[in-house]
C-alpha cells in the first residue's frame, strides 16, 4: 500500500495534469496543484478534497516560482516527494509554419521557458529534499513529437520534448543511488485542449495513423503517471514511457 504523500502536478488545471491530480488523491496523496489559469484552476479545486489538494496560480517562468511553490506546499503539508512536470505550451500555429522559418526567437524562448527551463528549477528546487529523505519522484511529460519524427508539430514543441528526455535521464543517473527515479511518459495524440487546437484536417490525419484509430484520454496517460510515482515504481529510472496508441512502436 502506498504511504501518503505530498505531491506537486505542473498544468493542473485540466487534461492530463487534472486527471493525473485526480489519480494522485485516488492514491492516497496530497496534491498542490499549479496551473497559470486561476479561474479553470478554482473551478477544479473546488470539486476535489479541500483537505488534500492546494491549488497555486503560479507562473513557472518567474525566478521566484519554485521557491513560492515550495513555501506554500511547506506551510501546509510535509516536503514534495512526487513531482509530476505537466505544464506546457506550444506556438498557436502549426502545418509549414511549424517549421524552423515559421517560428520567432520570442516564440521559441517562451516554449522553452515553460516546457524545458521550468522542470529544470523546479527538480533544483525538490529533488535535493527528496534524496535527503531517501524517496522521491520525478515525471516528466514528454510527447512522441519529441520521440520521433514530430510531423504536425511546431519545431519548438518538438524540440522541447526531446530536451525534457534528456534531463529525465540526466536526473535518474544522478539521483538514483538516493531512492529517487526520475522517468517520462511521452503521450501520442490526447484529446486534450493543446491537441484539438490543431486544425480538423491535421487531427484526421494523426488518427488515422494511430493504429488503435483514435486519440488516448488524459486518464489513459494519468494511469501510467500514477504508476510511475507509486512504491511499485522504485526500480523504474531513466525510462520514456512511450503511450501512444501504437503510433510509435519500440
Amino acid at each position: 500500500m502506498n504511504q501518503q504523500r505530498t505531491a506537486v502536478v505542473t498544468g493542473a488545471a485540466r487534461g492530463i495534469g487534472l486527471a493525473t491530480v485526480v489519480k494522485l488523491l485516488d492514491a492516497g496523496h496530497r496534491v498542490a496543484m499549479v496551473d497559470l489559469d486561476t479561474e479553470a484552476l478554482e473551478a477544479t479545486a473546488a470539486d476535489l478534497p479541500s483537505d488534500r489538494v492546494l491549488p497555486l496560480a503560479i507562473d513557472l517562468r518567474q525566478p521566484d516560482a519554485p521557491q513560492q511553490l515550495d513555501t506554500a506546499v511547506r506551510e501546509r503539508w510535509e516536503p514534495v516527494a512526487i513531482l509530476v512536470n505537466n505544464a506546457a505550451v506550444s506556438p498557436k500555429h502549426a502545418g509549414k509554419a511549424a517549421g524552423l522559418a515559421g517560428i520567432s526567437l520570442e516564440e521559441w524562448e517562451f516554449v522553452m521557458q515553460v516546457n524545458v527551463t521550468a522542470p529544470m528549477r523546479l527538480a533544483q528546487q525538490f529533488v535535493p529534499s527528496m534524496r535527503e529523505r531517501g524517496w522521491g519522484r520525478v515525471i516528466n511529460t514528454s510527447s512522441r513529437a519529441g520521440r520521433s519524427n514530430p510531423n504536425q508539430a511546431s519545431s519548438a514543441y518538438a524540440t522541447s520534448k526531446a530536451a525534457i528526455l534528456g534531463l529525465t535521464r540526466a536526473i535518474a543517473t544522478e539521483f538514483a543511488p538516493y531512492g529517487v527515479t526520475a522517468n517520462a511518459v511521452a503521450p501520442g495524440l490526447v484529446e486534450t485542449k493543446l491537441a484539438l487546437a490543431m486544425s480538423p484536417d491535421i487531427l484526421a490525419l494523426i488518427r488515422a495513423k494511430t493504429p488503435v484509430g483514435r486519440g488516448g484520454t488524459p486518464e489513459e496517460i494519468a494511469a501510467v503517471i500514477a504508476f510511475l510515482a507509486s512504491e511499485e515504481a522504485a526500480f523504474v529510472t531513466g525510462a520514456c514511457f512511450d503511450v501512444n496508441g501504437g503510433a510509435l512502436m519500440n
